[in-house]
């Protein structure tokens, strides 16, 4: 057998971490010291070129017991106190929403770079009122939307760039999950996730056909939504599962992508030169985590996301460049929110204006 044996489509990059000591750390506060806070973010911050200098809560004893976990310099009630006392370059700020916004814009008008967690807000006016303070400041909003850095995702990303691939022609998406009682809350808080990855994938939509199907307090939602150049994608929206089922697949005019639950990725091609229809022909190529390998590749932060968007965040605050996904990609998605909150119920067709 002669040849050369093609390179590994997924081979995924090394992620270069910030553990060595440097001197141009960037000096952080974290607002919010709850369960997400101490079990995601609080802990990536050690995978960044990161300086913590003080957590915040309202609650004095937790703010404390997180400074003694993650080694910060001081802990604080208040938000306002915190800023007023201490150098820093960035604020990264997970609680509720409405936290967001009030330590996003406190943060911002004093001159310091923010992240929020998703969703930036609980409304879209809220949302803006952000994306304003970053502009009156000049200053930048990183929304926490992490799954466009988990390791699956970011994989897809590069699949989609093979000339193997082509272009894409649709993109299908289960984000199902527990019970949560609303539809406006299971927007924000878990589904906001799928709509930024599907803007992320295909671009903004132009327009959605929407079905609501509610039972009691639960909905299940169907999107499907018109893309830019004539992609199409499926959104399959549930909140009736016990625990969270995640599937992707991204198509395109030669091969297909699918990622199952962030931990399995598969691709498949058509062999070089070999018919679309002829049997036995496809090249399949397959990436998991090495769980039995203790590196950080393998650690669940980076798989998920959390760590490599906390190393981007530092990087684009030191290096001065753009964030991404930035408040504007928070605002789109909360766009979407109110386009899918406000439909009737039942199926309907809703145009997209940005």
């Amino acid at each position: 057998m002669t040849g050369r044996v093609p390179a590994n489509p997924l081979a995924l990059e090394a992620v270069i971490t910030g553990r060595d000591k440097r001197l141009d750390d960037v000096s952080v506060a974290v607002v919010g010291c709850g369960v997400h806070s101490t079990s995601s973010i609080l802990p990536s911050i050690r995978y960044a070129g990161m300086r913590l200098i003080a957590v915040c809560d309202l609650d004095e004893d937790r703010a404390e017991l997180a400074r003694r976990w993650f080694g910060a310099e001081k802990s604080y009630r208040s938000v306002e106190g915190m800023l007023a006392q201490t150098d820093l370059d960035a604020v990264i700020a997970v609680g509720p929403p409405d936290l967001h916004v009030s330590a996003g814009i406190a943060a911002l008008e004093t001159g310091r770079h923010v992240f929020v967690e998703k969703p930036p807000a609980t409304s879209l006016a809220d949302a803006l009122r952000l994306k304003r303070a970053a502009e009156a400041a000049e200053r930048q909003v990183m929304v926490g939307f992490m799954k466009r850095r988990a390791s699956a995702y970011r994989l897809v990303r590069q699949v989609m760039l093979d000339d193997a691939f082509g272009s894409v022609t649709s993109v299908q998406l289960t984000y199902a999950h527990w019970p949560v009682n609303g539809l406006r809350l299971h927007l924000l808080d878990m589904s906001i996730h799928a709509l930024d990855l599907v803007r992320w994938l295909a671009g903004d939509p132009s327009r959605m056909s929407v079905y609501k199907s509610s039972i009691g307090d639960n909905h299940v939602v169907a999107l499907t939504l018109e893309h830019p150049r004539n992609v199409v994608s499926q959104l399959d929206l549930s909140a009736f599962q016990p625990g969270v089922q995640e599937r992707l697949v991204v198509t395109g005019e030669g091969a297909f992508v699918r990622v199952e639950n962030m931990t399995e990725v598969v691709f498949v091609r058509q062999a070089a030169d070999a018919p679309a229809e002829e049997p036995n022909q496809r090249v399949t190529s397959s990436w998991r985590p090495e769980f039995a390998i203790p590196d950080a590749e393998n650690d669940r932060l980076v798989l998920q996301g959390y760590a490599t968007e906390m190393i981007a965040f530092a990087d684009a605050v030191r290096e001065g460049r753009p964030v991404e996904p930035s408040i504007d990609d928070g605002v789109a998605a909360m766009r979407l929110i109110d386009a899918i909150n406000d439909a009737p119920e039942g199926l309907s067709m809703v145009e997209l204006v940005s």
